[in-house]
């Protein structure tokens, strides 16, 4: 009897089998976790680029996994922008992306009149509290700030990591 390969199944490997293959080769992130302005993200060793594609989009890098319930895991990737992009997403043990959240609002950096800085932490409990903030201020033509021209505005995100994998905002 022939045997038939179906959408599931590529070389005689499921796609459950894959995805556990792709994930037990990431390293785990320990948490809490807390990265700033200028984190080095250092791409995980080692991951099958033969599968890679269906876990990450283009041009993101495998960074580290997180084990979210019995049934649920999380990657954390790296999206290359004008800043490094942070983006959880999570599977559940099929390999099915779940949901996903970029955990990074603006780059970073600072110019004449303006700066801008954020911190992401990953709690233990998964939530994900990010803190950003935003300093403008009028300068003279030596580029010397002007004295009492500063405004900060600083912004708070939460959101939680669910058992289902679901990413939620908390208001």
């Amino acid at each position: 009897m022939p045997v038939v390969e179906s959408e599931n199944q590529v070389l005689g490997i499921s796609s459950k089998a894959r995805y556990q293959a792709f994930m037990a080769k990431l390293p785990v992130l320990p948490l809490p976790f807390t990265a700033k302005c200028g984190f080095k993200y250092e791409e995980a060793k080692d991951p099958d680029s033969t599968m890679i594609g269906k876990y990450v989009k283009e041009f993101e890098k495998v960074y580290k996994k997180i084990q979210v319930s019995p049934n649920v895991e999380a990657l954390l990737a790296i999206y290359p922008t004008d800043d490094l992009l942070p983006r959880l997403r999570t599977f559940d043990h099929q390999g099915a992306v779940l949901d996903e959240q970029d955990l990074k609002f603006n780059p970073c950096g600072e110019e004449p009149g303006f700066q801008h800085s954020e911190q992401l932490t990953i709690q233990k409990d998964l939530t994900i509290v990010i803190l950003y903030s935003t300093a403008r201020w009028e300068f003279d033509a030596a580029y010397q700030e002007i004295p009492k021209t500063r405004k900060l505005t600083v912004t708070k995100k939460t959101f939680k990591v669910l058992d289902t994998g679901e990413i939620i905002e908390v208001k």
